[in-house]
């Protein structure tokens, strides 16, 4: 686990802290081509923040080892971390998705699995989307970054779905359009932003009292992104 550049919550040292709340939102991002620079922008402006978890889905090739939780946490007061099958979801904490492995959630936990298809065929994206809609409902937020392809796409529509929020990156400011246009095609995109304004609709979305929130008793189609 590795902590980034400034830490997010204070020790015995007198300093105030701020609590986690017990229903925090949980973050999806999405990326593929372009998107390291584009991770690494978006947590270098996000200040560290106890209302939410963010977990970072970025296409890897499954053969080499993963460097992409020590670049990020040089960018970043979250604490930053490799996921692992079991481990706790926690608020102001970012975990990253390891090579050859499908992230899903679940009971407020990361479950890893080996995807089927073969790799160039994968939709590790859409996974993790689905299984956020199904588990935090309107307190799922989905953010599409630079990458090409559509992945992604099908996983907003079951975050809007079930009144979730949808970012995704303006296409003229990303390296890569194809993932961010592909689901602004879908209609079901809240807000289409540069990453330097996303910190500000993510505080407003949080903002928001959970309690306010109902997330509709609409069953999600069974797709399979294997």
């Amino acid at each position: 686990m590795l902590r980034g550049k400034q830490k997010s919550s204070v020790e015995a040292d007198g300093a105030t802290t701020v609590e986690p709340s017990a229903d925090f939102f949980v973050v999806g991002i999405g990326a593929s081509a372009g998107g390291l620079e584009a991770c690494r922008l978006l947590l270098q402006v996000l200040e560290p923040d106890r209302s939410m978890a963010l977990i970072v889905i970025q296409h890897l090739d499954p053969t080499q080892r993963s460097l992409l939780a020590e670049l990020l946490a040089s960018h970043t007061g979250l604490i930053v971390c490799d996921a692992t099958d079991g481990m706790m979801i926690e608020p102001g904490h970012c975990y990253v998705l390891p090579p050859a492995n499908y992230l899903s959630v679940g009971q407020n936990m990361l479950h890893l699995s080996r995807p089927l298809a073969r790799h160039g065929a994968r939709l590790p994206v859409d996974f993790l989307l689905h299984s956020l809609a199904q588990a935090y409902g309107a307190r799922a937020i989905g953010i599409i970054l630079s990458g090409t392809g559509g992945d992604g796409s099908a996983g907003i529509r079951d975050i809007r779905a079930r009144q979730g929020y949808v970012i995704a990156q303006d296409p003229t400011e990303a390296q890569y359009d194809g993932m961010p246009r592909s689901a602004i095609a879908t209609g079901q995109v809240d807000a289409i932003l540069p990453i330097a304004a996303m910190p500000a609709a993510l505080a407003a979305r949080t903002a928001i009292p959970v309690a306010t929130l109902r997330t509709p008793l609409i069953p999600i189609s069974c797709r399979r992104f294997r």
